[in-house]
């Protein structure tokens, strides 16, 4: 079949409005997620936690990590020296962090790793869907549709998504909550079975949230009455436990509210679609404008011209 400069055009326009159609409704049909009872997760109880790192160890071994190396004290020892990661990267998907809490003076260990949010803000800021919230509660990462744009980095509440910045084809990466490798042979998360102090218990969230209420309620003068990641951001699939005198704050946790931090990125994308032309649609008329120019390139000098339009 011929398609003239006239046809192509009016294709180009079409499915540019189809386009626009297709991305705007369902986001306009989207609604609040309620998490599911049945979603897996962890409970970090942090007045449990010991700092051992055995969680960190046994994350690294089930998920073929690298190790890493301490920067900094190359300029003092001429040479790098091993030491525990102290933040989430490429190659730690989870770290323990000492906090000191600034009113009462207490040190406290705690488990820092993706929360896997009943609705999280890397799956709505996501342009492909290459992050998803999965079945059994948690987050999956799509390694072969990602497009690399990196903004579930800049969405991230918690700011735990990374980048392989030194590799050639890179990736995200994240907790998996092992949901690949034990979840579907029905085993717990590496790190929850590896925990000798018994500060990280796996579970469904309905049974996670009870243990953490039962322990408050039987030790109220040892921890604060909330549990944190129960409303927080939506709800979270995993939760913590602190210290009757430190704050969340003080671990690292912030104070972000109950409303899911997708509400916000979904509106600055809807207000973007409606009132500016979807991508594709820009894409689409370019086309057919290079398919005219270049037409008429063609054509040119040609006796009589081209009287199409």
């Amino acid at each position: 079949m011929k398609i003239d400069r006239r046809k192509f055009l009016k294709l180009s326009a079409a499915a540019g409005g189809t386009a626009a159609c297709s991305m705007a409704s369902p986001a306009a049909a989207k609604g609040p997620k309620a998490p599911d009872p049945n979603w897996y997760g962890m409970l970090n109880d942090s007045t449990r936690c010991i700092g051992c790192k055995a969680c960190q160890v046994a994350c690294k071994k089930e998920n073929k990590l690298e190790a890493e190396s301490t920067l900094g004290e190359k300029r003092e020892l001429g040479h790098e020296i091993y030491d525990s990661p102290r933040g989430l990267s490429a190659d730690t998907y989870t770290v323990i962090k000492l906090h000191q809490d600034k009113v009462s003076g207490q040190s406290t260990f705690v488990k820092h790793q993706c929360l896997h949010c009943a609705d999280p803000a890397c799956a709505s800021s996501c342009l492909v869907g290459a992050m998803k919230k999965q079945a059994d509660g948690s987050v999956k990462y799509y390694k072969d549709i990602c497009m690399g744009c990196r903004y579930c980095m800049v969405a991230c509440p918690f700011s735990v998504p990374q980048f392989e910045w030194d590799r050639a084809l890179p990736s995200i990466t994240k907790c998996t909550l092992c949901s690949e490798t034990r979840l579907k042979k029905g085993k717990q998360t590496a790190c929850s079975e590896a925990c000798p102090a018994g500060a990280i218990t796996f579970g469904k969230r309905n049974d996670l949230l009870r243990i953490a209420k039962e322990r408050i309620a039987k030790e109220p003068e040892r921890y604060d009455e909330n549990v944190y990641g129960e409303y927080e951001v939506g709800g979270t699939g995993v939760y913590y436990l602190t210290r009757k005198s430190v704050n969340f704050s003080a671990l690292g946790l912030p104070d972000f509210g109950y409303r899911p931090v997708s509400d916000l990125t979904e509106s600055i994308q809807h207000r973007i679609f409606q009132y500016f032309i979807p991508p594709i649609a820009v894409y689409g008329i370019l086309g057919g404008i290079m398919y005219y120019n270049q037409r008429k390139k063609k054509n040119a000098g040609t006796e009589g011209g081209d009287n199409e339009f």
